[in-house]
């Protein structure tokens, strides 16, 4: 159901997108230049299921874009995520009788994978066994290669603060009794997000479409 509700959804985005060019300029400008303070979301509807997708650079959301690595850094990241599970918080839905599904977060690009990890313990495993020969020789090669290292790693935070552009996607599924009673979708992303200032939402039903940019002062999507 989902696969198809979200392949009904881009056909109907695409068609919208291609008739109203002016919305579409505006959408190119946003997340295709990475707007920070900007924000997409999409929902698709069917009779009984709501699809909700927002799509943000992860400076609104947590204030950087390279990658996590300090506990203050990763803490960042995971309080975002948990703001992001508040769904009773961030959507609220008038009429339909809708009930919540499930959740998905995405933050793969800011946070590292358990590999790196893994490698990060064999490099110290490497680091004992070097302290244990204690090789002159080799004392001075690894001088070398830490100076290597060194110029390299700056030249990674470099590209992680210069060039990196790092995004989260949050994912929502809901079940409605009939989504035509639907009448209206506050979104309250801006209380727990002050980073962003704008939302451009596209939103299908099954009779119609519609675009909207919303703010803290006009959050609503009004469906009727």
């Amino acid at each position: 159901m989902n696969t198809l509700l979200l392949r009904f959804c881009y056909i109907a985005v695409g068609l919208f997108v291609a008739i109203q060019s002016a919305y579409a300029e505006k959408s190119a400008e946003s997340l295709d230049a990475h707007v920070h303070g900007l924000s997409e979301l999409t929902i698709a509807m069917d009779a009984k299921t709501i699809e909700i997708q927002l799509i943000s650079p992860a400076m609104n959301l947590v204030g950087f874009e390279y990658k996590a690595s300090s506990k203050q850094d990763i803490a960042a990241v995971k309080q975002a995520e948990l703001l992001l599970e508040q769904k009773d918080s961030l959507f609220l839905i008038a009429g339909g009788g809708c009930q919540h599904l499930s959740t998905s977060i995405d933050s793969g690009d800011l946070l590292e994978s358990d590999n790196h990890h893994d490698g990060h313990d064999d490099h110290d495993k490497h680091n004992d066994h070097d302290d244990h020969e204690k090789h002159d020789d080799h004392d001075d090669h690894d001088d070398h290669e830490k100076h290597d290292d060194h110029g390299k790693h700056d030249d990674h935070s470099e590209h992680d603060q210069g060039d990196t552009h790092s995004e989260m996607v949050a994912s929502y599924s809901y079940s409605c009794k009939d989504t035509s009673k639907l009448s209206s979708i506050k979104v309250a992303l801006f209380a727990s997000f002050p980073g962003i200032h704008k939302v451009n939402t596209l939103w299908v039903t099954p009779s119609k479409q519609g675009s909207s940019i919303l703010s803290a002062k006009n959050s609503t999507i009004n469906l009727k």
